[in-house]
This record gives C-alpha cells, sequence and structure tokens, in this order.
C-alpha cells in the first residue's frame, strides 16, 4: 500500500495533467452546502444557515483526499445575501486551506423568477510536504523542499430562480495562480473550473416530494463530470435517494462513482445528512467506499423577499 501511496505521490507532483485534479472542494451532494459551487447562492433560502461538513474519500487508501468545511450562509437586507465558508482539503503531501466570503445580489426578474449574481473573494495557503515523502531517491531535486505560498483569487456565478426551478453557472476561481517549487524547477498551477447545474422540486402528494438535479463539471485538463441526483422527500423531515458520477472521457470508465444519501431534520432546526459512495473505476481495487457528513443549524430570518425559494437544496 505504501508503495502505491508514493507513486501516486510522484504522479501528482511530477506529471502536469495530474496537477489539475482536485483543486476546489468536492462533495458527491453538493446540495448539503449549495453556496460552495456558486457565490451567487449566498442568501438563496429562506433562513440562515451554518453547519459543517466533512468528505472522507476512498477510505482505507493512505493519505487518500479528505476535505472538512466550516460555512455559513446569510440572507441580508436590500435582496442581498452573504456566504462564508472554512475549507481544508488534504491530499497525499499537499494541504490547502482556503477561507472565502461571498457577496450576491437577488434581483426581481418577472412575477415568478429572480436572478442572483454574486462575487467571491478567496485567501487559501497552499503547502506540500515533499520532504516527509518516504520511498523515494533523497538526492531527488523534487523533494528537496515543502514548497508553500498565500494565494488571492476571485470567482463568480450567476442563479436563476423560481418557486420549483434553478439554474445555476459559476467560475469558483478565476485567476490561475502557480507555486514554484525551489531548484526543481516545475510549477503547481490553479486551472479553470465551470461549474453549470440545473434542479427542481416537484409534489409527488402531500407528504412527498421529488427533487432531481444535476451538476456539468468542467475542469481544465481534466476529464469532463456529470452528476445525477435524485433525492426523495418525506414530510420535510426525511430525504434520502442515489446519485450517479458520469466520465465524459472514453479513455477512463464512463462510470466515475454512484452513490446513496440519507438526510434527517431533527429538533425544528437541525439538519444531519449522510452519503455513501462507491467508486466504480480502477481505484476500487484500493478502496471501495467514500463517505460524507455534514451537520447543519438553520434559523429564521425577519427579512423577507419576493420569492421564496423551494426547499430543493437541503
Amino acid at each position: 500500500m505504501k508503495k502505491i501511496y508514493n507513486t501516486m505521490a510522484l504522479l501528482l507532483l511530477l506529471i502536469p495533467a495530474a496537477l489539475y485534479g482536485q483543486q476546489e472542494p468536492m462533495y458527491g451532494q453538493y446540495i448539503f452546502n449549495s453556496s460552495v459551487i456558486n457565490p451567487a447562492q449566498a442568501g438563496g433560502n429562506n433562513t440562515n444557515q451554518a453547519g459543517a461538513l466533512a468528505r472522507l474519500q476512498w477510505v482505507g487508501f493512505d493519505d487518500a483526499p479528505r476535505t472538512e468545511t466550516l460555512f455559513a450562509n446569510f440572507r441580508l437586507p436590500r435582496n442581498l445575501g452573504m456566504a462564508v465558508g472554512v475549507y481544508q482539503d488534504r491530499l497525499g503531501p499537499e494541504t490547502n486551506i482556503q477561507v472565502q466570503a461571498d457577496l450576491a445580489y437577488h434581483a426581481q426578474l418577472s412575477d415568478t423568477w429572480s436572478l442572483a449574481g454574486g462575487l467571491r473573494g478567496i485567501g487559501m495557503h497552499f503547502k506540500a510536504s515533499l520532504t516527509d515523502v518516504g520511498g523515494v531517491d533523497p538526492n531527488n531535486p523534487y523533494f528537496q523542499d515543502d514548497p508553500s505560498d498565500f494565494m488571492f483569487n476571485v470567482g463568480a456565478g450567476l442563479l436563476a430562480y423560481n418557486q420549483r426551478t434553478y439554474f445555476g453557472v459559476s467560475i469558483p476561481k478565476i485567476l490561475k495562480n502557480e507555486i514554484e517549487v525551489g531548484e526543481a524547477a516545475f510549477d503547481i498551477h490553479e486551472s479553470l473550473h465551470l461549474f453549470a447545474y440545473a434542479g427542481t422540486n416537484l409534489a409527488l402528494s402531500d407528504e412527498m416530494s421529488f427533487m432531481p438535479s444535476t451538476m456539468f463539471r468542467f475542469i481544465e485538463d481534466a476529464p469532463i463530470q456529470l452528476d445525477l441526483n435524485t433525492v426523495f422527500g418525506f414530510r420535510d423531515v426525511l430525504d434520502f435517494g442515489p446519485m450517479v458520477r458520469t466520465n465524459f472521457d472514453g479513455d477512463i470508465d464512463w462510470i466515475d462513482a454512484v452513490g446513496f444519501l440519507v438526510g434527517i431534520s431533527f429538533l425544528e432546526n437541525w439538519y444531519l445528512g449522510y452519503m455513501y459512495e462507491y467508486p466504480t473505476g480502477d481505484i476500487n481495487r484500493i478502496s471501495k467506499q467514500t463517505h460524507e457528513i455534514s451537520l447543519r443549524f438553520s434559523w429564521d430570518t425577519v427579512r423577507e423577499r419576493f420569492i421564496r425559494s423551494p426547499r430543493y437544496f437541503l
């Protein structure tokens, strides 16, 4: 297992295409924290919210990707919204700590439709502990330093929505920062991410709702992905449903992962969510499980807006 990890670390750090991998926090069910994918989601809920989410990817694989998140989303006067978040992303020797703040404005387009535009400011600290990687030549110039840097970035997004349906598009990071790793003379670049997503909330009965959604994920120099999610809600108390993540790349498996979500509301203001994800590609020879768990607290706001968004984000 350790040999496999060392090989993966080398590939991640030395092959340019691999450097463009998971640079944004990735969740199997982004609807746990909608503002993470689009700054225009700030203030888009009927309530203020704060919570935490953790994703443990490829459990059993040494130093596999792991993400911890603290977030809050607020509705403000004058149809404004604000969201803040702290994210720690770890993959092998790399650690990424990111603090971001979003500001969005919600404008009424018609009697039923609204359009929100959001801007994001980001401060990020990156560190790669290359000297701690074992099983490599101690004279290898690529592993003589522990490169680290603080970077600033900006993002933007749009969200169109009514009482049942939403469409969103965002670029979480617009600038392409890079880090030079000492005498080794290779760069680590931030790649362009583009998210486009949509969903709706359909009433199946007085007690049951059906919330299908999809997200298109484009990452520069990485496979294009499409997430398909279906969530059933029971009495606004219990949520459950499957997801599928697909790849649009003929050189790898078409289906990347499948999963199942369950969430429960309790004590009126609290929500606990859990998701199990099964990787279907070659990685399942090593790990067959990814786990996500979230806990969120919501409270009412006295600020009412012309459209009350439905419960299509959990």
